[in-house]
Formats: C-alpha cells, structure tokens, sequence
C-alpha cells in the first residue's frame, strides 16, 4: 500500500511539474465558510480577454440559520472589515454609494422599518433597484417604483443601489455611462430561483486583474445562475471580508493602495453582514 501510495504522489508531482502557469492559475478554489455558506476563488489568466479574480460567497438561505444584516453609519467611514467586526460577523461585503467626505449613504436607506437617509443622488442609473427584507425575513432585489423610492411598511431593510442587473429572469437594459462602459473592480449581490444569496466581487485596476464593464458583470451573474441580480459601489469601494481567512480577514484585493494585495481597503458607510 505504502508503495502504491508513493507511486501516485510521484505521477501528481510530474503532472504538476508538466502543467503551464496558465493551467495552474485557471483554477477555482472552493472552501466551506460555515454550514450552507461555501467561498469560491477564481484566478484566470484570461476572461473576456483580460485577467481576472473573482471571489463569490454563496449562501443557502434554505437551511442558513443565521441573520443577514444592513449595518450603515450616518456622519463616518468605516472598513468594510471593521463593519464586518464590529456586527460580530463572519462575513460581509461592502454595500451601497456613500459620501466620500463626511460619511453617509447618498441613496434611499430603510432600516428596521425606519427610513434612514433619503435620496440625495439623482443619477437614474443607480438607483434603478434595492436589496431588501420583508417583514418575514426574506430577502429579495426590488425594481424601482414609479413613485420612486421611500418609506414602504412591507420592508424592514432597504438599500437602494444600481444599475440593475437582472430582474425576473431577464436581463436590463443598461445605461451606456462611462460608469458602465469602464472596467473597474465591482461588487454585486445576486439571487438564484433556488434561493442562493451570492456576494460577488470582481477584482480590479491592477496587471492581475482587469476588472469588469457592466454588460460583463450582467452576464456573470447570469451565467452564476442569478435570477436577480444588482451592481453595490465599486471602484475602491469593491470589498469581500471572511473571517480569519486572511491576516486582516479581506479576501479579495481592493484597490486603493495599487498592490495586488489584501490591504488597500477603502472605508465605506454601509455593508451587507452575514451573522452566523
């Protein structure tokens, strides 16, 4: 037995040693976070012509037994890491457009049934869809109204953000803005027919990666399998934090420093929590 064994190492070695950088970096990397929460890592050389990195955490909302929560701040910026700390979570991403300065969300904000922030930002394309939760507890991605946003009692969390990308099954029109058109780092949230949550960031801005134009990120999402799908801040913004899975517990590589690594976190008003 010991000799079989032996035997394969080496043959797993030799494969190994006869594979391409290329084929050894076109990899995806899936580890369990926590029951019914896995963490999928992509490192291409190429998509879409470019590099790319992708981090996805995909939660059952079937069988999770835990709370997925808005946490914001009013008048201050936070990381995304801190946010995810401080809410005692084990994983989070960042959320919607805040004002740089001094802190605050700049789009419609619903917490606990409790209007937050209203709009203050008019651009269409932004806010054209909302992560909520109803007063049942379940989570879902909303169309704009044509009242537009406000106070809504069938919802205890509301956070408006865009552009939408997917609604029932069928793919949005997106706005030819040069928000849209750019490759920069993005983060998404998606929701599959089989009640998946999917967090998604795409990295960005560096030789590593490339980064995703709109239409891009719209078909990955639909490619994951979303049914709904809607596009969070990105740019420097684009955060994805786990717990202890790294020294400062940022799984992907943001961008604000200009290294291809896990500190160049920029501080945000708003997250997506995930509370075991």
């Amino acid at each position: 037995m010991k000799k079989i064994t032996t035997i394969l190492t080496l043959a797993l070695i030799l494969i190994l040693a006869s594979c391409s950088n290329r084929e050894l970096t076109n990899v995806s990397i899936l580890t369990k976070v926590d029951k019914n929460i896995h963490w999928k890592q992509i490192q291409l050389e190429e998509l879409n012509g470019s590099p790319a990195s992708i981090n996805i955490l995909d939660i059952d909302m079937n069988k999770f037994e835990g709370d997925i929560v808005l946490a914001w701040y009013r008048d201050s910026l936070v990381k995304t890491s801190d946010i995810v700390m401080e809410h005692e979570g084990i994983a989070g991403i960042n959320g919607s457009f805040f004002d740089m300065k001094v802190g605050g969300s700049v789009l419609f904000l619903q917490e606990d049934g409790n209007v937050i922030f209203e709009t203050n930002d008019r651009i269409e394309f932004i806010n054209e869809s909302a992560y909520a939760m109803d007063t049942n507890g379940v989570i879902m991605i909303l169309e704009r109204p044509e009242a537009d946003w406000g106070f809504d009692p069938a919802y205890d969390d509301m956070i408006v953000s865009g552009p939408l990308l997917m609604y029932d099954n069928v793919l949005t029109d997106l706005d030819s803005a040069r928000f849209n058109i750019n490759r920069h780092p993005r983060t998404a949230f998606g929701i599959t027919d089989d009640y998946h949550l999917l967090l998604v960031t795409i990295n960005g801005r560096h030789a590593e990666a490339a980064g995703m134009d709109m239409w891009e990120l719209q078909a990955y999402m639909n490619k994951l399998g979303c049914s709904e799908a809607m596009n969070f801040d990105g740019g420097g913004s684009t955060t994805m934090v786990i717990k202890g899975k790294t020294e400062n517990s940022v799984v992907n590589y943001p961008s604000d420093n200009k290294k291809f690594d896990h500190k160049g976190e920029r501080s945000v008003s708003n997250a997506i929590v995930v509370k075991k």
